[in-house]
């Protein structure tokens, strides 16, 4: 197969809630605007993503250094470090197929189109497109929460389930998957839905799950389907902390709360939010510095 073309690029991080502002302002330049998740273990907070311009020319540094720093200044960022770098010519399909491998998760295989058909017995294959959208089972906070989802569904299917904070959809699909009833998807960023419609779509659950843009967990339409056998946040320790009394009164009686985006220096602090609002830890999964914590409301 011939190598495609070289390409140039210019790169600088942001916080996530701010990557599709910051993909618009950038607009069309170059040959194509990139975002995409860098998952960050010596890090509290954002920025957690990184947004890259492709160019098939050497850009103007000085001109690009000036435009994204113009970018951070109208999303009221800190002036970022901007980054340039020189892409040889490669087989970039090839590549990009190597960085998308498959990922196993307990009984969860994900995989891109190219890996199609290639799920090993047994498996619970979801077929995953994150597009602009948090999630694609590559970060451990995300892998985390596949694991504890599999390890809960094992023992009993959640009659109803909320994702909240559900970025790509992975962890909505990953539960209907394993015999989730009634399962509701949800996440502050419109961006993030519409991804989540497109892969649900493509794994045949837009019946079994329903995805909407909401902000808060006290939404009337999350709180009319309460209480879940199951809720999931994989989010930042900070908000977490926010919404702890709200996003625990989701939970029904014995059912289970998995939170995940935390680092493990912001376990305690998270502990101690959830334990006061009557949540008892049940246990933890730590992977690569982030901690997965699962809770149980007893009866």
């Amino acid at each position: 197969m011939p190598l495609s073309p070289e390409f140039w690029m210019a790169e600088l991080d942001v916080p996530s809630d701010l990557v599709a502002a910051a993909e618009e302002m950038v607009g069309d330049e170059g040959v194509a605007v990139s975002s995409y998740e860098v998952p960050r273990p010596g890090m509290a907070i954002s920025p957690d993503w990184r947004l890259q311009v492709l160019f098939d020319a050497p850009p103007d540094e000085a001109e690009w250094r000036t435009r994204l720093a113009a970018v951070a200044e109208g999303l009221g960022i800190e002036a970022p470090v901007i980054r340039f770098g020189h892409l040889p010519a490669q087989d970039w399909v090839r590549h990009t197929n190597r960085l998308n491998a498959p990922i196993r998760a307990g009984r969860f295989f994900l995989h891109g189109e190219h890996d199609a058909g290639s799920a090993p017995p047994g498996s619970l294959p979801l077929l995953l497109d994150a597009g602009l959208a948090f999630g694609t089972g590559r970060a451990p906070s995300t892998y985390g929460c596949l694991q504890a989802i599999d390890d809960l569904c094992r023992v009993r299917p959640p009659r109803r389930m909320l994702d909240m904070g559900t970025g790509s959809g992975v962890l909505a699909m990953a539960a209907a998957k394993a015999g989730a009833g009634y399962v509701l998807a949800a996440d502050i960023d419109p961006v993030a839905v519409a991804v989540t419609r497109e892969n649900l779509a493509r794994n045949g659950l837009r019946q079994r799950i329903e995805a909407l843009t909401a902000s808060r967990p006290d939404d009337p339409r999350l709180t009319a389907a309460a209480p879940y056998d199951l809720v999931v946040a994989n989010i930042l320790a900070e908000p977490l902390c926010r919404m702890a009394q709200r996003l625990a009164a989701l939970v029904a009686v014995h059912g289970h709360l998995v939170l995940s985006g935390l680092l493990d220096r912001e376990e305690r602090m998270v502990v101690a939010r959830y334990r006061a609002t009557g949540l008892q830890l049940q246990r933890r999964i730590a992977r690569e510095g982030w901690h997965t914590l699962v809770f149980r409301r007893r009866g």
